[in-house]
């Protein structure tokens, strides 16, 4: 797949293990050999079978046989992926605590909670990148044809439109919010506690549309269950190539995002124990069969360093700050 702009620069494992010991980051063996030494917990701030969830139950399988022990998937849902964040930050800075960190949450917190107790740039280091993949706007069968009939449909509805989202300033919400601003539209918002429960709001008809990630909505676009309006994508997906993109579907080519998702922990780990995770991360993200697993849920690989990945979360970050300003993460 080459539809998707990967964020952070594409680093082979041999490159990333002299890096760090060219900069004396692999001068502290007896640490970074110790461990892990118990199961590490990955928290996931989303519930099951959303695309948080799905890449890290497939990155936690290979990288537990990488580093010789479990890692465990923990669900901490709620507050779109801010209570996660905040167990993730308050937990001991030892390396057996990992958080799989959205790039939408890392930009937003900071512009929608200001007041929180804790702040994503101040109480996590970054990992590296883990993969991404591209929304697709989602509505069922019968609502609207294609993008262009269901925008005029929502301009007709003025606002009682319902569209689901997994919470304020997830990615699926800020494509939404894009949607809204570039075809002149109004929604209204229902918050869920995982995409793919959002998504079972469309099937049943609590909601009308969603945009979610390709992982979580493949297969209902297939079995028919889903119509796909557009793919937010600047080409069409392997995985789905019916499917136009939104420049194709309406003339509208600024409508594209994804959800790309990264490793973080607490600050204060131990550099030794950093660096052995970024390099055990680089091994799992080369093993084939993490790669055919990620390929069919329609989601791509990022090899990169923790460095990329933070000026990614910087330049998301001014990207969606206009949109974002205003809203309430409550």
């Amino acid at each position: 797949m080459s539809e998707i702009p990967i964020p952070a620069p594409r680093t082979s494992r041999r490159r990333l293990i002299a890096g760090l010991a060219g900069a004396g980051m692999l001068a502290r063996p007896a640490l970074a050999q110790a461990y892990p030494v118990r199961p590490i917990r990955l928290i996931v701030g989303f519930g099951a079978g959303g695309i948080s969830d799905l890449i890290a139950r497939i990155v936690a399988e290979s990288a537990g046989s990488v580093l010789g022990q479990p890692v465990v998937v923990e669900n901490r849902t709620g507050a779109g992926g801010n209570i996660a964040f905040e167990a993730a930050a308050r937990a001991a800075p030892d390396g057996y605590t990992l958080l799989v960190a959205g790039v939408s949450t890392l930009t937003v917190n900071p512009v929608l909670i200001p007041t929180s107790s804790f702040d994503a740039g101040r109480d996590l280091v970054t990992i590296g990148p883990l993969a991404t993949t591209p929304h697709v706007l989602v509505v069922r069968p019968g609502l609207a044809a294609d993008l262009s009939a269901f925008i005029a449909r929502a301009r007709a509805a003025d606002g009682d439109m319902t569209w689901s989202t997994a919470g304020v300033g997830t990615s699926p919400h800020q494509t939404m919010l894009l949607t809204q601003s570039l075809a002149d539209l109004r929604f209204t918002p229902v918050h869920y506690r995982s995409g793919a429960a959002g998504v079972q709001a469309v099937l049943t008809g609590e909601v009308q549309v969603t945009a979610e990630a390709t992982a979580v909505v493949a297969e209902h676009i297939r079995a028919g269950t889903l119509r796909a309006l557009a793919a937010a994508a600047p080409a069409r997906l392997s995985l789905l190539p019916d499917t136009p993109t939104a420049a194709e579907a309406a003339g509208l080519p600024g409508l594209t995002n994804g959800s790309t998702i990264g490793l973080a922990a607490p600050r204060g780990i131990p550099d030794a124990i950093r660096d052995r995770l970024a390099v055990a991360l680089g091994e799992a993200l080369e093993r084939p069969a993490l790669l055919e697993r990620l390929a069919q849920q329609g989601t791509l690989p990022l090899r990169g360093d923790a460095a990329s990945f933070d000026a990614h979360v910087e330049e998301e970050r001014a990207r969606w700050r206009p949109l974002l300003v205003g809203l309430s993460a409550n």
